[in-house]
């Protein structure tokens, strides 16, 4: 079973360094050629996916859908897969975060897997919602086990993943090394344990 991970390309909030979660923005021109440019790359290393899933949120769908055009595969939008819900606080920049709402965001930096944005969610929250739809996603393909799956999806989920799922260890979500605008990463089961590898530079 191979899970291909993908991180959607940038968007002007990204490059705003803005707390970007459920807010629907579309890439910017740098994040749909990253886009492009990883879809003829991994066109090249991959052969057609079984399936190719992406969060619901335009930047991961536009992201998705050179992948879907050389792959000639459908998009299946996945809501769980979203990035975290900064609520209240969305599209705010840390100082501007901090000079309104200075004493919750201290307590959430402190403790972002039991705090949460106000409307917004925890990290626990995050993992609760990306594990329930990764494990119903393992149940299936343990009947198909040589399948790939290409999931689009956001920094944070991929965070997870990597810290929960491979490292198996939440609390390293914030020390693990977190994929770039338009990178790729690789993840394998051999019955046992997930490992990991970069696809191309």
């Amino acid at each position: 079973m191979r899970w291909v991970w993908i991180r959607h390309g940038e968007t002007d909030s990204n490059r705003e360094h803005r707390y970007l979660g459920h807010s629907d923005v579309p890439l910017n021109i740098d994040g749909k050629r990253q886009a492009s440019e990883l879809a003829e790359r991994l066109s090249g290393q991959i052969e057609r996916p079984d399936a190719l899933y992406a969060s619901d949120l335009l930047r991961c769908m536009e992201t998705a859908q050179p992948l879907a055009d050389v792959w000639d595969v459908p998009i299946i939008s996945v809501p769980a897969l979203r990035e975290l819900s900064f609520g209240d606080w969305e599209l705010l920049t840390y100082d501007e975060l901090m000079q309104a709402d200075c004493e919750r965001a201290t307590r959430w930096y402190d403790d972002p897997f039991h705090c949460c944005p106000p409307n917004g969610e925890s990290l626990q929250a995050l993992g609760h919602r990306v594990d329930g739809w990764l494990c119903k996603l393992m149940d299936r393909q343990q009947r198909e086990p040589n399948e790939t799956t290409v999931l689009v999806a956001h920094g944070g989920v991929i965070r997870w993943f990597q810290a929960a799922w491979l490292a198996k260890d939440p609390r390293q979500y914030w020390q693990v090394d977190g994929l770039k605008h338009g990178e790729a990463l690789f993840a394998e089961w051999d019955g046992q344990r997930w490992h990991r590898q970069r696809l191309g530079s």
